[in-house]
């Protein structure tokens, strides 16, 4: 998990408009660049035009740096690099700095603001607090929220809970479900929120979709996604879950495209606790028989329509997102079906049971699955196992995500 060093602030409608300025506002975009210096993460200024304060004709970039106390490294489009619409700009600016694209966010409002973040791979925070130019990126406020964003989502937790990286199997959690752990007594703080957020719409959207939306940019995996993909759930009527917009804001954000449902349910798939209920051991055939792809998924954001040919998914990266991780026997069907079209899979969720839950891959299937865009039944499955407990990489996450949701709630300029 790469450690958020750099903030990338444009002037106009975030830290400057024309016009009249408001002091409150300035205020609390000063406290913003303190805080962030305060924590290790150094703010740049960009604009593709000079901005003078009037009456003094002073410099903004000049002002702004004379507010915060100390000089904040400013580059100006057609001067100190390419207009910052291109990529050559953000490019040179990270390189300045010694910074990958996965340790910067960009903070900007406008359409070259978009083009700036999305050319230069930099996740973008829309700073709607003057005007509200465009729905694209996550939205916010104030200044305060994204202080807010940073602390709690970017800075606090550390890498992932739980993740297997074995060969062309890579699966990554959050956190882990724990309302009564004894092993993680501190995921009591969240849990319910979560399951609650994940399964049903209703907990605080915002931090657990603000929290994915950090970790796939600062783990890098948001990179190295060409399509982000939501997978369904146990019914044919199933609705998409209202948190995975916030993949999707992260995934336009991130270059990748995202198809809401490229991977359909064609029939009612029994849970895995009702399976438990009546005795059976769940397994990945309920998965792999009740599912198939889609040859004509949504375009992103449902805008366009749907696509008229297949998504071309060879050799290309699928970001697989489901809300829980039990077994991985709804991760494994899904990555069955994409690896069968050509594409390669990386697989997140919000959450991983503990306990005795380990992680069943599918290594072999018969038949083999060959026409993943047509229903598919499973005679027998070869499966390896990999022990819940021994894939553990974060032993505090438990403790680190609990820190965050609770500060998240009420959260103060330190």
């Amino acid at each position: 998990m790469h450690t958020l060093r750099g903030a990338i602030f444009s002037l106009r409608n975030v830290l400057a408009r024309e016009g009249e300025a408001d002091q409150d506002t300035i205020f609390e975009t000063v406290k913003l660049i303190e805080y962030l210096i305060s924590v290790g993460v150094q703010p740049v200024l960009v604009s593709n035009s000079t901005w003078t304060m009037v009456g003094t004709k002073e410099p903004f970039n000049d002002y702004f740096s004379r507010l915060v106390g100390q000089e904040l490294p400013y580059y100006q489009g057609g001067r100190d690099m390419e207009y910052k619409q291109y990529a050559a700009a953000m490019q040179h600016v990270l390189e300045n700095h010694g910074w990958t694209p996965q340790e910067v966010v960009y903070i900007g409002n406008t359409q070259e603001d978009i083009q700036a973040a999305s050319n230069g791979g930099l996740l973008l925070l829309n700073a709607k607090w003057h005007e509200a130019n465009s729905p694209f990126g996550f939205e916010f406020n104030s200044p305060k929220d994204i202080a807010k964003f940073v602390d709690c989502c970017c800075l606090t937790p550390g890498d992932w809970f739980w993740g297997i990286e074995d060969g062309d199997l890579r699966v990554y959690t959050i956190a882990p479900l724990g309302e009564y752990s004894r092993a993680y007594p501190d995921a009591a703080t969240y849990s319910t929120d979560a399951k609650n957020a994940v399964k049903f719409g209703l907990g605080d959207l915002r931090f657990w979709g603000l929290l994915m939306a950090a970790r796939m940019h600062l783990s890098g995996i948001g990179a190295e996604a060409s399509y982000v993909v939501p997978y369904p759930g146990h019914k044919t009527t199933s609705k998409k879950a209202e948190l995975m917009q916030a993949v999707s804001i992260a995934a336009g954000s991130l270059r990748a495209r995202y198809l809401q449902d490229y991977v359909i349910r064609h029939q009612n798939a029994p849970k895995s606790q009702e399976s438990r209920n009546k005795g059976l051991q769940p397994s990945a055939d309920n998965q792999l028989s009740t599912i198939h792809l889609r040859s004509d998924p949504l375009k992103t954001g449902a805008v366009g329509g749907r696509y008229k040919s297949r998504p071309n998914v060879k050799d290309k990266t699928i970001l697989m997102v489901d809300d829980i991780c039990t077994q991985g026997h709804s991760l494994e069907a899904a990555r069955a079906f994409a690896q069968a079209a050509g594409a390669s899979v990386i697989s997140l969720c919000w959450l991983k049971t503990p306990g005795p839950n380990d992680y069943n891959r599918i290594t072999g299937l018969k038949p083999p699955l060959k026409k993943p865009f047509t229903k598919y039944v499973p005679a027998q499955q070869e499966i390896t196992v990999y022990s819940n407990s021994g894939q553990v990489i974060n032993q505090n996450a438990a403790k680190q995500i609990a820190d965050a949701f609770t500060r998240f709630r009420d959260w103060e300029w330190p």
